[in-house]
């Protein structure tokens, strides 16, 4: 295949700025067409395009976002919502809502505009537009999230560092609140519960301000209220927003997350729990998520061997039984997924069900404190 250097150009500032290409000239569109051909190059959106080994090295939620961004220099003035606009904000979710590979975007009632097939329009009959800045660093892309919409006099004269600058992508999206609230309505409660979990941790929203959404919303917000309820900024990621999600639709009590033991005979020994459940007749029941990363990904091991990190986690398990731990159950993310067998291990261990003990039915603010 011949060297194209203006196309070789035009890809390496698209994978430079983490988004697709678009061919501006029909002598590119001539050259992309041959490169589709020998599989080169991959069509990953209407007018979209990317190289097909740079493509494949990104997951679903990454693709997402390049194309988002490449929509986002083509058509400035639409605003992403939903899905995509979680996408771009980085909550945690399932990769597997990609499947479709629809970009969603809002649109005020009574908008009748044609799209593309891949656009799929969230109607609002009012929007909070706002902004997700990339701009270059030293290192690569840097984002800044900013509650202002993209032509605010403020985002084109902000700096960073006492720096004006390199900006990449201006994406608007709509807020973190209604873009929960979108999600909230579309997508199951366990899909969706990770998504209100980390835009609580990262401090996006509160649980006031998607109430206001709400309110302000013609739709029935019930779902959206139901996930604000149990939203839990103590959730470290998304795997343990799944698994509690399962726990309470099963109808088991809502446990406690993060909480801490001190092994007695060791008291500078903590061990932090995923969850707990303190039960009327005494017992301490504690579930562990366990994720495979615990295990073969160096980062997460110290760069210990497997038998290292099983002896620590036997270590861990005789200091919380020393602590008063009465039952330790371990899950993982196939587990949860198929939901019998974490609730066959919740219901043999003897974790309570809300019906059972109603007083533990409670509600929880965005600081994940009782109410």
């Amino acid at each position: 295949m011949r060297t194209h250097h203006a196309l070789d150009r035009l890809i390496n500032d698209a994978e430079q700025n983490l988004r697709c290409f678009h061919p501006p000239t029909n002598t590119l569109r001539q050259a992309v067409l041959v490169r589709i051909r020998n599989g080169y190059v991959t069509r990953t959106f209407r007018n979209a395009y990317a190289r097909t080994d740079y493509w494949k090295s990104l997951n679903p939620a990454e693709q997402s976002r390049h194309i988002i961004r490449t929509l986002s220099r083509q058509f400035p003035n639409r605003v992403f919502a939903g899905l995509s606009a979680a996408a771009i904000l980085q909550l945690d979710y399932s990769w597997s809502l990609h499947h479709d590979n629809v970009v969603f975007v809002t649109q005020q009632t009574g908008t009748s505009a044609r799209t593309y097939q891949g656009i799929r329009r969230i109607h609002a009959s009012t929007t909070t537009v706002t902004t997700m800045l990339h701009y270059r660093t030293g290192s690569g892309i840097g984002t800044l999230f900013l509650a202002l919409p993209p032509e605010s006099p403020r985002i084109a004269n902000i700096t960073i560092g006492g720096r004006k600058p390199e900006i990449t992508n201006i994406v608007p999206i709509t807020s973190p609140a209604q873009t929960l609230v979108d999600c909230g309505l579309q997508f199951s409660f366990m899909h969706a519960l990770p998504m209100f979990d980390s835009a609580a941790r990262r401090k996006l929203v509160t649980t006031e301000q998607i109430i206001e959404v709400c309110d302000q919303s013609r739709t029935d917000c019930s779902r959206a209220l139901r996930l604000a309820h149990y939203m839990n900024p103590l959730s470290e990621n998304g795997g343990e927003s799944l698994c509690r999600a399962v726990i309470i639709e099963a109808g088991f009590v809502v446990p406690d997350l993060q909480h801490a033991f001190t092994n007695p005979d060791a008291p500078w020994k903590e061990y932090r729990v995923d969850f707990v459940w303190h039960t009327p007749d005494g017992r301490i029941i504690v579930l562990e998520f366990d994720g495979t990363a615990k295990y073969v990904d160096p980062t997460m091991t110290n760069r210990r061997n497997i038998q290292q990190v099983v002896n620590a986690e036997q270590e861990r398990e005789a200091g919380l039984r020393k602590a008063g731990v009465s039952t330790i159950i371990r899950t993982n993310y196939d587990e949860t997924v198929q939901r019998t067998p974490l609730i066959r291990k919740l219901f043999e261990a003897g974790v309570p069900m809300v019906t059972m003990n109603p007083f533990f039915e409670r509600a929880t603010d965005a600081d994940g404190q009782a109410t």
